[in-house]
This record gives C-alpha cells, sequence and structure tokens, in this order.
C-alpha cells in the first residue's frame, strides 16, 4: 500500500481562495451529512423478535451516540450505556425466557457466523473482568443483508439457534430464542446494524454516533408497520406481583412470584413492580390498597440515576388474627415531569 507522500510525488500544491475554500467547506460538510447508506439502498427491518412492543417485549436500551466516556441514546436521553453498539429488546423474565420466545430474522439475508453453546451467564460472570472476554455476546449469529449491510443477535438461548453458516434465510425466519448468555443482565435479544465496520442506529439510519436530537423521532429503518410500536418509551412497569414477605431480587427475575391467591393468615402482603426506562429524577410511588378501598401501605422513591432496569416494594405485616378477606390492589405511579404512567395489579386473600 503507498504512503500518503508517495500518492503526491509529482503534484504541485495548490492554492484555495477563500471562496474556494468556503465553497469546499460547503461540500464538504453536505457530503458528511449524508446517510450512511447513500449510494446503496438500505434495509428494512422487521422486528427481531417474536412479541409485541409495549405488552410483552420492551425496548431497554439504544446505540450510544456519546463518543466519550458518557452515554446517551438518539433522542439525547440516557436509555443507553457507554459504547454500547446496538438495540436491546427485553423480555419480562427468565420463567418466559423458559417457555421460549423466538429470536426471528430482521431482514432476508444469508447467515455468516453462528455460536452456540454458551452457558447463561451468573452473577460471578458479570462481575468478573475476565470470565466473559471474547464471548460478551454470547449465543449468536450474523447475517449478510447485501451491499455491504449486516445485522448481530446476541444473548440468545444455549442450544436454540436453528441456522447454520452459509444458509439463505427470510425476513421473519426463527433464528432461535432470546436467552441471556454472553455479558447479560436480563433475557433479552441484542441486535447490532452494520454497513461494513461503522455501527447503523436503526432508529435513525445513520452512523454518526455523535449526532443526537431532542425532537420527534426520524424514519430511520424499522418497517413501516412497527415504527409506532417502537415509538421512543417513558417509563416502562412491566412485571407487577405479590409475595408474603419482602420479595427476593433473583425470585421476581426468575418469574416464581406468581401467586393470586393468599390465605388470610400469611404473614405479610406486599406488592411489587419491575420497570423499565427510568431516568434520573423519576419519582415512583407503590401503594397497597384494602378491599375497603383504604391504603394499606405505600412507598416513594426518586430515582438517582439513570436506570434500565428497577424494581421495588410497599407491603405491611399482618396485624390481628387475619387479613380482611377480598381484592387488594396494587398500584405503581412513575412520575416524569408532567408525565403520569401508572400501572395495577390485584390479589385474592380467602
Amino acid at each position: 500500500m503507498q504512503s500518503s507522500n508517495s500518492l503526491h510525488t509529482g503534484m504541485k500544491k495548490r492554492a484555495f481562495s477563500p471562496l474556494q475554500k468556503n465553497l469546499l467547506a460547503l461540500i464538504l460538510g453536505l457530503f458528511m451529512h449524508f446517510p450512511a447508506w447513500a449510494g446503496a439502498e438500505a434495509p428494512v427491518f422487521s422486528l427481531p423478535a417474536d412479541c409485541v412492543p409495549g405488552t410483552s417485549c420492551w425496548v431497554v436500551n439504544f446505540v450510544d451516540h456519546d463518543p466519550g466516556p458518557g452515554a446517551r441514546d438518539y433522542r439525547c436521553g440516557r436509555l443507553s450505556y457507554d459504547t454500547h453498539k446496538g438495540t436491546d429488546i427485553a423480555i419480562a423474565n427468565d420463567a418466559v425466557m423458559q417457555k421460549g420466545v423466538d429470536v426471528l430474522a430482521a431482514a432476508p439475508g444469508r447467515v455468516l457466523r453462528v455460536r452456540d453453546g454458551v452457558a447463561n451467564s451468573t452473577k460471578a460472570d458479570l462481575e468478573s473482568a475476565t470470565a466473559l472476554r471474547g464471548r460478551e455476546c454470547g449465543n449468536g449469529l450474523i447475517i449478510d443483508h447485501g451491499d455491504d449491510w449486516s445485522t448481530q443477535y446476541c444473548h440468545m438461548k444455549a442450544g436454540s439457534i436453528r441456522v447454520q453458516p452459509g444458509e439463505r434465510v427470510e425476513r421473519g425466519a426463527v433464528l432461535g430464542r432470546i436467552g441471556r448468555s454472553g455479558r447479560s443482565e436480563f433475557p433479552h435479544i441484542h441486535l447490532a446494524v452494520r454497513q461494513g465496520t461503522r455501527i447503523i442506529d436503526p432508529f435513525t439510519g445513520e452512523s454518526n454516533i455523535s449526532a443526537c436530537a431532542a425532537g420527534a423521532a426520524p424514519a430511520g429503518l424499522w418497517a413501516a408497520e412497527i415504527h409506532d410500536a417502537l415509538a421512543y418509551p417513558g417509563p416502562q412497569p412491566f412485571h407487577l406481583g405479590f409475595a408474603t414477605e419482602a420479595p427476593n431480587k433473583a425470585d421476581i427475575e426468575a418469574g416464581r412470584l406468581s401467586e393470586t391467591r393468599f390465605a388470610a393468615q400469611v404473614p405479610a402482603l406486599v406488592f411489587w413492580s419491575e420497570i423499565f426506562s427510568l431516568e434520573k429524577g423519576d419519582r415512583i410511588t407503590l401503594t397497597l390498597t384494602a378491599p375497603d378501598g383504604k391504603p394499606v401501605a405505600h412507598n416513594r422513591v426518586t430515582i438517582d440515576r439513570p436506570l434500565a432496569k428497577w424494581h421495588g416494594f410497599a407491603g405491611r405485616k399482618k396485624r390481628g388474627a387475619a387479613w380482611d378477606s377480598g381484592t387488594y390492589t396494587g398500584h405503581v405511579m412513575i412520575e416524569r415531569g408532567a408525565v403520569r404512567v401508572g400501572k395495577s395489579t390485584v390479589a385474592v386473600v380467602e
């Protein structure tokens, strides 16, 4: 390969006038703002999972648009983390993961590479600096879509991948199932879009990670039928339930706390909630209400930093011989400025 000096050998240095310099800067500026896919038709991407956004799955992390040590998403929010190169779509818990949620090809193409057989990550794996080195993606695969476009799918369930390198897949083809292998704290699919070596944010269609815009969302590369469903999220209460003692985080995340009917003699009644996509300053109120409409317990929390996922609870020990029979209501309310997002669920004491 020639050096830059040899490429210019024998060329006479040319001086540009101020007007020529301004014109050159304008032309270069326009070129730099072309979409990353200018000159090649960009793929259109479908949802990479067999789920319903906002109901059975949730977008929880976006591509990081901060070129420095911080993190910001394409809307200049904090729903990302430093150097994150894809879009994370999460499911509720490990119980849902074990039942199986299919990962789907977001666009037609040919499978390039596959890795399978990586176990779900343990807490020790995630806390280690070396345990997951080279296997951060866990089980996953890469699909070539032509014109130098590709997608990468990460954190899939061990033994679930159904495709092989060289295989042609159509849009919506089942590739495997969502898991939490590799560097993954909860079950989700990580979708990374690339053109060549450049990371492309599918929400903008651009590779310029230093740019973000707080206004209306651009068209991006998502198919029209799911564009609205993937609108930028507010706080997302997604998993609510009850327990008879302070709930263990591991039990919540495993999906083990699914009971909704309790004996009147249980020692305590506790309402809990998990929430995605919280920002610093969000105010959360958890309330447990008795059958007569009177409050049993409440808990108020102000979030002190951006969080992809949070859980909290409100409850009370039994007073007297037994709980009153009837329907108890758990309600969570999240306030962000003038925005209020709430969700409720019920349990029966008999």
